[in-house]
């Protein structure tokens, strides 16, 4: 069948740390120390999208735990000089492995000290992994397919052994699969939702999203990249009846990673035409509205005698209080492929909810990804503000937030979703039909 309207290209560029860094993802890690040891590669890939009379957009993943946002600003700025496209055609999303190196200089210590050899590097890799992406295009048509999983669970309710209500999440796998002229596969875009935290150890490893993309490659698409959900509360079902996670080691990744490729390779087989190809960009932001914070008088007594995550935090806090009284800034970015089908990236940790908004919303049409474009922190609901744990209280302050979100964000949150992925020409910019605000906002 002859394609036309979308043309691609693509690369893959390993940026496994050529020594010994300190790895992100886990605090239960500080006192390890860097390490050297590396049980599978990590690897950058771009993806440069074209489509007639449209500048190219151009989409990087990283088996990374995110992109930081002087990464990110460090990035869009040569990417611009070098290729002469906007830096707001530099779309940056990470996989969200917790067994990366630190690629934010403005979390906690305790959550992974950044090695600036190793960012230099990485932004050098990055660079060329486009440059080599440019340099090839291929037309293809878009078809995708989506398979439910089975396979993850909601991990505020499974790690409380239950003390903590289940809420909904999406198990689904999605495939995006591009197709030549040959009805070969040319590239595959693998879209779901679950933190990549099999491996718990003191070594390099995609873990189970880069695992995936890595089997995938082997036999069914020449390039494959992993799009990360909205797993904010979404982990591999591997609890026990008393909230016990199983950690497991490279083999158990390989054979998550595996169970994950077959159901990918069926959602292959079962892809529908999803519409001609046409490559768009548009972007937003939103202020996050914080609670109350923390006296200056408490947070400098921390820093100067406290231990732990919260003089950490403190010190962060002492160190820049312009940080301090600044509120965080949420970006939002929608990339679309073709009139039926986009993504849709924000720059947090987002939990379900948002994710599963999203796809109703859209009526399935468009694909939610965490981790891009920087990190501001877990975009949790009113709900999780309410039971409490580690999203919306702890995790805040390994992230350097002033102080938690305040329940008002889950709305500003939804609206610029809604902004993005169903605008309504009558409405005012942000807004959300009534009808919809109400299902979204009853709880």
């Amino acid at each position: 069948m002859r394609v036309s309207g979308l043309e691609v290209g693509f690369d893959r560029t390993d940026i496994t740390p050529l020594g010994a860094v300190a790895l992100a993802g886990f605090a239960a890690r500080e006192g390890l120390g860097p390490t050297g040891d590396v049980l599978a590669p990590l690897h950058v890939r771009a993806l440069v999208l074209r489509s007639e009379g449209e500048p190219a957009v151009v989409l990087v993943t990283a088996d990374l735990l995110w992109w930081g946002d002087d990464i990110v600003a460090s990035l869009r700025s040569a990417f611009s000089a070098r290729f002469g496209l906007s830096p707001e055609s530099l779309v940056l999303h990470a996989t969200h492995t917790h067994s990366g190196p630190q690629v934010s200089r403005g979390m906690t210590p305790s959550l992974g000290i950044p090695d600036d050899a190793y960012l230099t590097w990485l932004e050098q890799q990055t660079l060329a992994c486009i440059e080599r992406a440019f340099a090839t295009s291929t037309p293809v048509r878009v078809e995708s397919a989506r398979v439910d999983t089975g396979m993850t669970v909601d991990r505020r309710w499974a790690r409380t052994a239950g003390e903590i209500a289940v809420s909904r999440i999406d198990s689904d796998l999605t495939v995006v699969r591009l197709v030549g002229d040959d009805d070969a596969t040319v590239a595959l875009l693998v879209h779901f939702a679950c933190h990549p935290v099999l491996h718990h150890g003191n070594a390099v490893t995609p873990d189970l999203a880069g695992t995936l993309a890595d089997v995938l490659e082997r036999d069914t698409s020449p390039f494959v990249m992993y799009l990360q959900g909205c797993c904010g509360d979404v982990n591999p079902d591997r609890y026990d009846a008393d909230g016990e996670f199983a950690d497991g080691g490279q083999a158990d990744v390989e054979d998550f990673a595996r169970r994950l490729a077959d159901l990918a390779r069926r959602a292959v087989a079962d892809a529908v035409p999803a519409g001609p190809g046409a490559v768009s960009i548009s972007r937003r932001s939103v202020v996050l509205p914080l609670q109350e914070r923390a006296s200056w008088r408490l947070i400098t007594a921390w820093a100067a005698t406290g231990e732990g995550v919260r003089a950490e935090w403190a010190r962060i806090m002492v160190a820049d209080p312009a940080r301090f009284a600044r509120d965080p800034l949420l970006q939002l970015v929608r990339i679309g492929l073709t009139p039926d089908l986009a993504l849709l990236g924000l720059s947090g940790e987002p939990v379900s909810h948002y994710g599963l908004f999203t796809r109703e919303l859209s009526g399935g049409r468009c694909l939610p990804m965490g981790y891009t474009d920087g990190m501001t922190t877990y975009l949790v609901t009113r709900r999780h503000l309410r039971e409490g744990g580690y999203e919306p209280y702890e995790a805040p302050l390994y992230f350097g937030l002033p102080a938690p979100l305040s329940p008002a964000a889950e709305q500003l949150i939804l609206d610029e979703i809604a902004a993005l992925v169903a605008p309504a020409p009558s409405a005012p910019p942000g807004s959300l039909p009534a009808s919809r605000r109400e299902q979204v906002t009853r709880r």
